[in-house]
């Protein structure tokens, strides 16, 4: 017997309702996303094979075969236009976008289906995407019947006791070895940054999984050892302290932070690194943190240890700077350097929608090509890292500046804009509790 009044009983037995009709509707909107994407794909693909079409053995065949045809370079242009509109439209990266028209391509061609499940509601996206991950080991021929033994199982599961069905299905019908597989995969380790919350960040290492969980395992014990020895330290602290440590201490040491373990210290990185610094903080009167390019707020003290070991690193205060020339008109192409970090601190990244690039590791372009009379000018120039920068020259995605807005137009008249820098703190009193 309900324990509270039935009304409320009641209330909660349609909302949980409401929460089973919105799943199977977003599984459903997302198998309709899936088809789009896939017939753009094969819109993409036909247009590619239109350019490609010439007759074998001619010279445009001959230069081909030594992969210096601009025929082929226009296709593969159109292939990077594609994905370009659907991270844009979709407001994924291109990494992502280039995922998602993977996986719509297998799982319309190969997993029928799946597919139907999806747009049933049976399954997420999730779902679907962890299947295409271990379809995708088999030739198309036997996809179908790797499908069949995994959607055999119930679908009401979550979405990673799904994947593990998969791969363990994956593991029984596979003709290669799990060594084989293993001795391919190994080929992709990597150790990426990604950059979190208050100063912080994850250190991703992805390899064998062996070596990892004995680096973990070596990690702890240290850990434990120093935690029994009296150290206030957390465990998790001490993995932490143990393993940077162990990387970059060495006989020229750059002092930590106060908020950082006193007594340790840091291998001096020779990186170049813009730091933009608030003035009144500089002063010591604000607390308005430092901004690190490429990742955001930082503390004042961390993003000085960070400069004390960069081979160089310019400071741009918040307050407006003058005497800094900011319009060349035509007499010069190459943007002068006092521009270029005008530019670098109004832009912070390539100014294609989505992109992340630093404007550090950007170039700057000519929005009116200086070919065509384009100036050298603040209101003329904006950075965009190399790939699409080629990317404005090569398709037909333009772009027009007005005042700090950049509006790009795609080949299909959409249009996406991206403002300057988004890092800057905005003008806002701190919630006080």
């Amino acid at each position: 017997m309900c324990t509270t009044d039935a009304l409320h009983c009641d209330d909660a037995a349609t909302i949980v309702g409401e929460l089973d009709r919105v799943r199977r509707a977003q599984a459903g909107l997302e198998a309709e996303r899936t088809r789009l994407l896939d017939a753009l794909r094969r819109v993409s693909e036909a247009h590619q094979q239109q350019i490609l079409s010439y007759e074998p053995g001619s010279a445009a065949a001959a230069r081909a075969a030594r992969g210096k045809d601009p025929v082929v370079d226009a296709a593969d242009w159109v292939a990077r236009s594609t994905r370009a509109e659907v991270a844009c439209v979709l407001r994924v990266t291109e990494r992502q976008a280039a995922d998602l028209l993977r996986e719509a391509r297998v799982l319309c061609a190969d997993l029928p289906a799946t597919m139907t499940a999806l747009t049933s509601g049976e399954i997420s996206y999730r779902h679907a995407a962890a299947l295409v991950e271990d379809a995708e080991m088999f030739t198309p021929l036997h996809r179908g019947a790797f499908e069949d033994a995994v959607l055999a199982g119930r679908l009401d599961v979550t979405a990673h006791r799904f994947a593990h069905r998969s791969r363990r299905i994956r593991e029984h019908l596979d003709p290669d070895t799990i060594q084989q597989r293993a001795d391919r995969a190994v080929r992709s380790r990597d150790v990426t940054v990604q950059p979190a919350r208050d100063g912080m960040g994850w250190l991703m290492v992805y390899g064998p999984i062996m070596q990892l969980h004995l680096a973990h395992t070596l990690l702890t014990g240290t850990a434990k050892d120093e935690h029994d020895a009296g150290d206030p330290r957390t465990l998790g602290q001490l993995r932490f302290d143990t393993l940077i440590d162990a990387l970059l201490r060495n006989d020229r040491p750059v002092d930590l932070p106060d908020s950082a373990d006193p007594g340790k210290s840091l291998r001096p990185v020779h990186v170049d690194v813009t730091v933009t610094v608030p003035a009144l903080t500089l002063l010591g009167h604000s607390d308005e943190p430092a901004m690190l390019d490429g990742y955001g707020p930082i503390p004042l003290d961390v993003a000085l240890t960070l400069a004390a070991g960069a081979t160089s690193w310019r400071r741009v205060l918040t307050h407006p700077i003058t005497g800094i020339r900011l319009v060349y008109d035509r007499t010069t192409y190459k943007t002068p350097a006092a521009l270029r970090a005008w530019l670098t601190d109004r832009d912070g990244t390539c100014r294609f929608p989505g992109c992340d690039t630093p404007a550090t590791g950007c170039e700057t372009d000519h929005n009116l090509a200086w070919a065509d009379g384009g100036c050298t000018d603040h209101d003329n120039l904006a950075h965009l890292c190399k790939k699409h920068h080629r990317l404005k020259h090569h398709t037909r995605w333009t772009a027009r500046l007005d005042d700090e807005l950049l509006i790009w137009t795609s080949p299909t008249g959409h249009e996406y804009t991206t403002t300057g820098r988004e890092d800057r703190a905005p003008a806002l009193t701190p919630l006080r509790t």
